[in-house]
């Protein structure tokens, strides 16, 4: 018995030491910054993913009350202009598997991944975080919330499959998101 506790003690400190090295290698980053996409933003070569969130493609559409509209490129103009808005911030530990640095960045102290959710721009990817801004955002029928939608992981699925189908095609868009275009 008062060896599970034991072990279970050093397991929870092991734990909160983990948690504070990550805090140690966290980086902050001040600049101005450009949308590549309604998730993904730009400074010069770097790329920060916002963290929690998850936003139309570039080419995704969806369902609307007046009909089909890009939402992907609605995503976009999105974050470009609350990015425009004042001082950004992004705060990172770590790169994705595309090198981006993970981040959850700030707009004069607002949220930026909580804003576009907020606006119906783009789903939760972490069960409690921004779940006020998305039920908000669905309750009001606004941004995808206005008629039907394929999830973006969903949309990224199907058509990475197509394009696997044409290799050039393939190749162009590993170019384009290297890119951001």
């Amino acid at each position: 018995m008062k060896d599970g506790f034991i072990l279970l003690l050093l397991m929870f400190l092991g734990t909160l030491i983990t948690a504070k090295l990550d805090g140690l290698n966290e980086e902050t980053f001040s600049s101005t910054f450009r949308a590549v996409d309604g998730d993904t933003l730009a400074s010069d070569r770097m790329r920060y993913r916002l963290l929690g969130i998850d936003a139309p493609e570039l080419r995704q559409t969806c369902g609307g009350s007046e009909g089909e509209w890009a939402c992907g490129q609605a995503a976009r103009a999105f974050l470009g202009d609350t990015l425009k808005r004042g001082t950004v911030k992004c705060v990172s530990n770590k790169k994705d598997k595309y090198a981006r640095y993970l981040s959850r960045c700030t707009v004069d102290g607002e949220d930026v991944a909580g804003l576009v959710v907020a606006a119906g721009l783009a789903v939760t990817t972490e069960y409690f975080l921004y779940a006020e801004e998305l039920d908000r955002a669905r309750e009001q029928k606004i941004g995808l919330w206005s008629g039907a939608f394929e999830q973006p992981r969903d949309w990224r699925r199907e058509h990475k499959a197509a394009e696997m189908d044409v290799p050039l095609a393939g190749l162009l868009t590993v170019i384009r998101h290297i890119l951001g275009w």
